[in-house]
């Protein structure tokens, strides 16, 4: 595997130096604004990404209401206690796309930031620590 410095080091030299890889990546999120965000809104983002993985993100954000009412607001307590019939439901679900490994990804993630939550408060307090 390739290490970190490595990767690192060959970005640096394709990009024109330290400074200039610095300058092309995104400024770090503002800890007031991630201590504000719901743990939904988490989730909603964490999956939309898992969800435009290998897939147009047109499609996604076009169908994303759907996903916001498929998945509950992406509210993490209701999504952790759903039985199996639901996440089946969702495997034919039209309105969203029904790939079974990224639906199933949202129910795993739910419990996740439930966990983390339950520790630090909220997924958005973990985050700007």
């Amino acid at each position: 595997m390739t290490s970190f410095d490595s990767i690192l080091a060959r970005a640096q030299q394709r990009k024109g130096g330290a400074d200039a890889l610095t300058a092309l990546l995104p400024s770090p999120p503002n800890p007031q604004y991630l201590q504000q965000l719901g743990d939904d809104r988490i989730l909603a983002e964490m999956s939309k990404r898992v969800f435009c993985a290998g897939f147009s993100w047109k499609v996604i954000e076009a169908k994303w209401p759907e996903f916001e009412t498929a998945f509950l607001g992406f509210n993490p307590d209701s999504l952790a206690f759903q039985p199996n019939e639901f996440w089946d439901a969702l495997f034919a679900n039209p309105r969203i796309v029904r790939n079974a490994a990224k639906i199933l990804s949202v129910r795993d993630n739910a419990s996740f930031v439930r966990e983390i939550a339950k520790e630090h408060g909220s997924f958005g307090q973990f985050l700007s620590a």
